[in-house]
């Protein structure tokens, strides 16, 4: 499901690699919300994407759209679900009210 978004990675993650550190966490948040995707593999290069474009300075709403858009399984709603856990694992300068914002 989230293979669109991750076919727009550059590098790839290994096949059978198993997620550790930040991206276990991730994988678990995205199991815990309910969201389904393909493999690990594809749901830790989808979000760390995410944040790619966030770094890029594209708007919120334009990153929902494109997750949504790239993941026609995913309602507006859906998308800004798994962009909101991306960011909070990936980029978490990003989420308002996170220790990483409130330093800036």
């Amino acid at each position: 499901m989230l293979a669109g978004v991750a076919a727009m990675i550059c590098v790839a993650v290994p096949a059978n690699a198993d997620p550790a550190g930040v991206d276990a966490e991730f994988v678990s948040a995205l199991n815990k919300a309910g969201i389904t995707y393909g493999s690990p593999e594809q749901a830790v290069a989808a979000g760390r994407q995410v944040c790619t474009l966030m770094n890029s300075g594209q708007q919120d709403i334009d990153i929902v759209r494109k997750v949504a858009e790239q993941n026609p399984g995913f309602t507006i709603s859906g998308a800004a679900k798994f962009a909101a856990i991306a960011a909070s694992a990936y980029c978490p300068e990003y989420v308002v009210g996170s220790p990483s914002q409130d330093a800036n």
